[in-house]
């Protein structure tokens, strides 16, 4: 009995996966290659169709080196690809705000507690590189007075939607 209820455990616990929300944002032109694994075969190529403001979604599925494994598709059609993509800074998330301007507050580590502060005082508020995920943490990054800056922010706080800021 004791064999089965850890096996069920651990069965549970492996099998589930976490995913992050992302888009690529939508005034990216360039085309997105889906490979069948990181710098493998090319399985297809997507891109945003502006034109009819149909933009490219993605489901995050694992980060690889310089590369994520998403499943992918255009917004208003019921297509989507699986395969890996390589990383670029047109990945993300829109920061959900109210205000023009904010002070984008990020962590070190994916941690209130114990990491360390980082904020970006009247950052305009818009889009953020995905670099990476947990759970419930996000890490990303954004460009401010020419600088990158990356850090943690909490996964609620995003909003991976090229239509909406999900305020």
């Amino acid at each position: 009995m004791i064999s089965f209820l850890l096996f069920l455990i651990c069965h549970i616990s492996l099998g589930q996966t976490e995913i992050c929300d992302a888009v690529i944002y939508w005034k990216y032109e360039g085309v997105i290659k889906i490979y069948d694994e990181p710098n493998g075969a090319e399985l297809k190529s997507i891109q945003n169709d502006s034109k009819n403001e149909n933009y490219l979604s993605l489901k995050i599925k694992e980060v690889r080196n310089n590369f994520l494994r998403v499943e992918i598709g255009l917004d208003m059609d019921n297509k989507t690809y699986k395969g890996w993509i390589e990383k670029g800074d047109y990945i993300g998330a829109f920061m959900k705000h109210e205000k023009e301007f904010m002070d984008l507050e990020l962590r070190s580590e994916p941690n209130d507690k114990l990491s360390e502060l980082i904020i970006v005082k009247n950052w305009k508020a818009g889009f953020v590189t995905i670099e990476g995920y947990n759970a419930s943490w996000t890490k990303v990054s954004v460009d401010f007075d020419g600088k990158r800056i990356n850090g943690w922010i909490k996964s609620e706080k995003l909003c991976a939607n090229n239509y909406s800021t999900c305020s």
